[in-house]
């Protein structure tokens, strides 16, 4: 999507949007997004909390059309929530929405040799699955493997034993044609378990060294 097309995409959402919004609207609505670069505006902080593999999310109202606005400290104060209370809304909708997400919707591809998988369904908050390891692990296998989370909506599956530089590469481009680029370390399912190269070291069994440029 063009940058003019995603403004008006913005404006259409926005415009079916009630005002205030109340919460009984934005409560089947909320999600949470991984937070990427963003910083706050003056008395309006966005509400975050921090959710396993360590990483800061945001919440958003999902509009359609993979418009998600943030969520404000005022916006929360007049809802009379808290960010416990948002968040828990927040992730049992993502729980619930990603129940639904059909494994079909994983589109696989080649990359200087490498199978590689990406999910850019639903539009907006697919990189948001990584929160929900058990619905993650049957869309991509429960292989061990590393993600990209390269925008909200785009989230990208390589192999555990891929290259630094064909990881770079794809990073490099896919952040180029995103509008939002998260600009996330990488995560890593090993064993099961899904790790984040932000908060924590992986494994002492993988080589570190492959994802160190990333």
């Amino acid at each position: 999507m063009t940058a003019m097309r995603r403004v008006q995409a913005v404006r259409r959402a926005h415009a079916t949007m009630p005002k205030p919004v109340p919460w009984d609207w934005a409560r089947p609505r909320l999600m949470p997004l991984l937070a990427g670069p963003y910083f706050d505006q003056p008395g309006a902080a966005l509400v975050r909390s921090i959710l396993s593999p360590g990483i800061t999310v945001a919440f958003g109202i999902r509009l359609g059309r993979g418009v998600l606005p943030y969520v404000d400290a005022p916006v929360a104060e007049r809802w009379e929530c808290t960010a416990q209370q948002i968040c828990d809304v927040a992730v049992s909708n993502l729980e619930r929405a990603t129940a639904g997400i059909p494994a079909t919707w994983v589109t696989s591809g080649t990359l200087s040799g490498h199978i590689v998988q990406v999910l850019e369904r639903p539009a907006g908050w697919a990189a948001s699955v990584l929160l929900v390891p058990t619905e993650l692990k049957r869309l991509f296998g429960d292989h061990d493997q590393i993600f990209l989370a390269i925008g909200h909506g785009r989230l990208i599956s390589m192999p555990m034993g891929a290259p630094s530089h064909v990881a770079r590469e794809l990073l490099l481009e896919y952040e180029s044609r995103e509008l939002y680029p998260l600009m996330l370390d990488p995560f890593a399912l090993i064993g099961g378990e899904l790790q984040w190269g932000g908060s924590t070291e992986y494994e002492d069994d993988v080589d570190d060294s492959d994802f160190a440029v990333l």
